[in-house]
């Protein structure tokens, strides 16, 4: 069965959260003395584990689109998200001020209505029930 565009699109916005996830945890463990030295705010800690969490949830989210689960359209709804509330807390709460607010919330908006059509398009739907009822 041929997979529907919809879920290639889901499958490189999860690959690309694993990567991001991953570099952040790693860079984190790698210059923990670095950030430490510096006192960066909030500190090597939060780095490694916001890092960390986000990569078991991606690897998790690309598990169950590998092995076609129905549940996997309401994980990557919730995942993401919950990604985009994290994002403008760590943004607001940890960052320094940033005038790019609007490109940032124009992102966030485009990024929840791509997830949102590929999630619901009934391809996405047909194809990973099919599946799922094969097995």
């Amino acid at each position: 069965m041929k997979r529907p565009f919809s879920v290639t699109i889901l499958l490189w916005l999860v690959l690309s959260l694993t990567a991001w996830s991953g570099v952040r945890l790693f860079s984190a463990i790698q210059w923990w003395s670095t950030l430490r030295e510096f006192a960066s705010s909030p500190g090597p800690r939060y780095i490694a584990i916001s890092g960390g969490i986000w990569l078991i949830a991606s690897i998790v989210l690309l598990w169950g689109i590998w092995q076609f689960k129905v549940w996997v359209r309401y994980a990557l709804l919730g995942t993401g998200a919950g990604f985009i509330v994290w994002y403008w807390c760590d943004r607001y709460i940890f960052q320094m001020p940033n005038e790019n607010w609007p490109f940032a919330l124009l992102g966030s908006i485009l990024f929840l209505i791509v997830l949102s059509i590929c999630i619901f398009v009934p391809g996405t739907k047909t194809f990973l029930s099919k599946r799922e009822a094969h097995d």
